[in-house]
């Protein structure tokens, strides 16, 4: 492999690695583990730069790493079967070897370049290799994160159409499975956390209001993502994860709002869209995974969610217009629409039991919660 010079040499590393895959996938029966370190070594040291010798070892600079991802890209342009170039990007970005964090900040730049340009075949490698890796897997936030804060919050917004500046908004239509990964591991960044105490409400951090945005269109773009019309591929992303996005897109549409208040204001049609598109893609078929139960009962998500609602509002002294006794027009929408999902809940089958109904009791009065209450029976 030292004939070649960089980056040509990654080129051809990446036959190689290639055509190990295909005899391992021709051979099942034999043992592997042996034969993975091996590649995993070589990807290692040619590929990455990171050999076993420190006198073999090469540090990549950034316009090395661009270079690698291009070989990387142009390896996949290829007409190899799919299933084979998926085994060839799972042993290249295994977890696993040197320098770990090198190889993951190298995936998460070649996926910002590639939901740029919308490369089918490497969106469609990235989703299964992203649902491989266990949920919330710090290589994983890594890569979430990058792509929200080093990408999605960088472009620039076009004002006629906030979204079309990113080729981002296509990434449903060339893989389904992939979107659905995506807002799963970013709705992991900012999330509700386990249990709620003394600054809980600091502890939820509501979300750029690109990704937002971006989450919108996907969602109304994409009926089926999250799985809302019965058996589709898009299902997937439960199937694959074991958890949906949607529990996490309806604490941004709720709580967002009200951690971000004075941002909030500007941004109120966003955070009404959003809520509109994940209610959209609530129904039996999906109940279980948009309000996940715990060991303790069928509504323990909307428990979760009712007591950081509390949280919030005790933190923001309830967001009351001066010494008003009525809520801010911000609080209002927000319990209007935390009633809303408790509707969409009890629709979708959802068993509400007294200690919830007990909890609600405790948020400021809100006509539609009063009335969707009311009907439990």
């Amino acid at each position: 492999m030292r004939k070649f010079d960089f980056p040509s040499s990654v080129l051809e590393a990446l036959k190689i690695v290639h055509l190990q895959c295909e005899k391992m996938s021709l051979n099942p029966t034999s043992t592997l583990s042996q034969e993975l370190s091996q590649v995993t070594d070589f990807v290692d040291e040619f590929i990455f730069g990171n050999a076993k010798s420190k006198q073999k070892s090469k540090k990549l600079n950034c316009i090395e790493q661009l270079q690698v991802i291009e070989a990387i890209i142009e390896h996949f342009d290829g007409e190899a079967e799919f299933s084979l170039l998926c085994s060839v990007f799972m042993v290249v970005f295994l977890a696993k070897g040197k320098n770990i964090d090198f190889k993951m900040d190298t995936l998460s730049k070649m996926l910002c370049l590639n939901l740029s340009q919308g490369h089918r075949v490497l969106l469609n490698c990235a989703a299964l290799w992203l649902s491989q890796q266990p949920l919330g897997a710090n290589h994983c936030k890594q890569i979430a994160k990058s792509i929200v804060q080093d990408y999605l919050v960088l472009l620039p917004e076009n004002k006629q159409d906030k979204a079309s500046s990113s080729r981002l908004v296509e990434t449903p239509l060339k893989s389904p499975l992939l979107a659905g990964i995506l807002l799963t591991h970013f709705c992991d960044l900012y999330k509700l956390s386990d249990s709620v105490g003394v600054g809980t409400s600091s502890l939820f951090k509501a979300p750029p209001i690109q990704l937002v945005r971006l989450s919108t269109r996907w969602l109304m773009d994409q009926k089926d993502l999250c799985g809302a019309h019965g058996n589709t591929e898009c299902q997937n992303v439960v199937a694959m994860l074991g958890v949906s996005p949607i529990p996490g897109l309806l604490a941004w549409s709720i709580l967002g709002p009200l951690v971000n208040l004075k941002e909030s204001q500007d941004q109120e049609l966003e955070y009404s869209e959003l809520h509109l598109a994940v209610l959209m893609h609530i129904t039996l078929h999906n109940s279980d995974s948009s309000f996940p139960a715990a060991k303790g009962g069928s509504s323990s998500y909307l428990s979760n969610l009712t007591e950081h609602l509390m949280a919030v509002l005790d933190t923001n002294g309830g967001s009351n217009n001066g010494s008003s006794d009525e809520p801010s027009p911000i609080v209002s929408k927000a319990l209007d629409r935390y009633g809303q999902a408790l509707q969409a809940a009890l629709s979708a089958g959802v068993q509400v039991d007294q200690d919830l109904l007990l909890l609600i009791d405790q948020l400021p009065y809100n006509r539609l919660i009063n009335i969707v209450t009311s009907n439990i029976g």
